[in-house]
């Protein structure tokens, strides 16, 4: 039985739109939201992202992730009972919540970053500078590059987010807070987050 991972959701959440530039405030986070996007398909990848080799369609990545990116059974397999997942926007894409019903605060979220097109290059470029964790060695998500990070802000390590390159244009993130459980049996959020993301990208394959 795959081991449940506890998270929280609040703090996802707040992960959820990380890639950050000067912009402004992103109205549900508070966090700087991403400059539009300026930089052409030739000068990708660019800021040492790696290169995408076998891109996916865009279409893999179209409409909600509450639609497309876990299934039922498989958010069941994390989380035990969930509450229905909740469709969202952000200044990257859509993203979609699922939070658990024991009470405990665990959820996923997870968004699809479609709307800069800069791919995985923008996770490089905006956040490596100044996460408190970069994690840059994962092994890829099914042949696709992975990177992890935890946010400056952030209290402590148990929240990560992981972007995985679908493509040099497009990019999907998973964004997941350990709970007290899992961080006192020295859980890592950024090895835990890239399972998530690798069942994620087999559904988003089925797509293409």
């Amino acid at each position: 039985m795959r081991q449940r991972i506890l998270l929280t959701a609040a703090t996802i959440a707040a992960g959820a739109t990380l890639l950050t530039a000067c912009t402004g405030k992103d109205a549900l986070t508070g966090s700087p939201t991403p400059a539009p996007a300026s930089t052409s398909n030739s000068e990708l990848p660019n800021s040492g992202a790696p290169k995408v080799d076998n891109p996916l369609p865009a279409k893999v990545l179209d409409g909600s992730p509450c639609d497309s990116a876990i299934t039922a059974e498989q958010v069941k397999g994390y989380l035990g009972q969930s509450d229905a997942p909740q469709p969202k926007d952000s200044e990257l894409g859509p993203y979609c919540e699922w939070s658990s019903t024991s009470g405990s605060g665990a959820g996923i979220l997870v968004g699809y970053e479609t709307k800069t097109g800069q791919g995985i290059s923008l996770t490089y470029k905006n956040v490596k500078p100044k996460a408190k964790r970069w994690v840059d060695d994962l092994e890829p998500v099914q042949g696709y590059p992975a990177v992890g990070y935890v946010d400056v802000g952030t209290a402590d390590n148990r929240t990560c987010v992981i972007t995985v390159g679908v493509s040099d244009e497009l990019a999907y993130s998973v964004s997941l807070t350990l709970g007290d459980k899992a961080a006192g049996e020295g859980k890592d959020a950024c090895q835990l987050g890239r399972g998530v993301a690798d069942t994620v990208l087999t559904n988003l394959k089925a797509r293409a």
